[in-house]
């Protein structure tokens, strides 16, 4: 009886492994905004690998200083095993039989985005690419988004001011209430080795402002704010949205509210300071209100794309809730 027993107890315990060897897929890794490409060292020399760079590798938008959109690290797909497919963002490119670009998550590791393009031959590739970029850029931005969160959750700020006008943000521990104006306005902040990075929320009553306003008009109301309430070190500075370069701006959502974008630089008025910025101005119909949240980085000499994704990272953890 005993030995049934055993033999029962092992082989549940095989079993158990068996299954868990087809569900399992270990922890994916990787710095923010980096993108394995799985492709021949010769098509990476080719115009297929310029083309490859050219989309993932990018501008940055709304940078002072020019740094990529992704950073790319090519391996060829003889050693594409084991490790070195934990990587959080994949792309795959090669030469088949079929034309087609497949989006996959969570094939090898998790989270994971796989991005396959495959091809005839060059010329065939780099029309896939041209047609679905936008869509795997869009997976490969999600996902980092989401992991930026994740790292975030690991140590958050208990209180940032904002739960009593009806929302909240998730900050990572070591931001703190740096201003604060009565009526509704929140300056936390970041500091960095050599600067800070910071966050102003703020808000409007709607009553239709939402659908009038474009990039001239959300740059001055972007103006407007900061002219008052972030001075800078001399007499009669302040910060504005830097004149010689127009920002970005377009249409988007968060949590499926209706948000507009603007990337850009700013500048300080009077003084020698500049840097980029993030910009949202978010439609709260329950509330009727426009809440905007704008990001600011300061960091002389010292690249700022992880900032950027930083304080994106926070504006789409918004919660909204409706007055009581």
């Amino acid at each position: 009886m005993r030995l049934i027993k055993l033999t029962v107890f092992a082989c549940l315990i095989i079993a158990s492994c068996d299954s868990g060897s087809n569900s399992y897929k270990p922890i994916s890794s990787g710095n923010i905004h980096t993108v394995t490409v799985v492709m021949e060292n010769a098509l990476w020399k080719s115009q297929v690998g310029a083309h490859v760079r050219k989309a993932f590798a990018s501008e940055f938008l709304g940078l002072p200083q020019q740094e990529p959109l992704f950073s790319l690290k090519q391996i060829s797909p003889d050693i594409f095993s084991g490790f070195t497919r934990s990587s959080r963002n994949v792309l795959a490119v090669l030469k088949t039989n079929s034309d087609t670009l497949k989006i996959t998550k969570n094939k090898y590791a998790a989270p994971q985005v796989v991005v396959e393009v495959y091809g005839e031959n060059n010329k065939e590739i780099m029309s896939q690419i041209d047609l679905y970029a936008s869509k795997a850029i869009r997976a490969f931005k999600e996902n980092e988004i989401e992991e930026k969160q994740r790292r975030i959750k690991k140590s958050i700020l208990k209180t940032n001011g904002l739960k009593k006008f009806f929302l909240d943000l998730t900050f990572p521990s070591a931001y703190k209430v740096f201003k604060e104006e009565e009526g509704g306005k929140v300056w936390l902040q970041r500091e960095t080795e050599k600067g800070s990075v910071n966050v102003l929320v703020y808000f409007l009553e709607n009553n239709g402002l939402f659908e009038t306003i474009d990039k001239p008009k959300a740059i001055t109301l972007r103006n407007s704010v900061s002219k008052t309430f972030i001075p800078g070190r001399n007499e009669n500075s302040y910060m504005i949205t830097e004149e010689a370069y127009e920002p970005y701006f377009s249409k988007t959502t968060i949590k499926g509210l209706k948000t507009l974008e603007m990337r850009g630089t700013w500048e300080v008025k009077n003084d020698y300071m500049a840097g980029p910025f993030l910009n949202y101005i978010v439609q709260d119909k329950q509330n009727n209100r426009l809440i905007i949240m704008d990001g600011f980085a300061f960091s002389p000499s010292i690249q700022k794309r992880q900032y950027m994704i930083e304080l994106e990272a926070i504006f789409k953890s918004l919660k909204v809730y409706e007055k009581k």
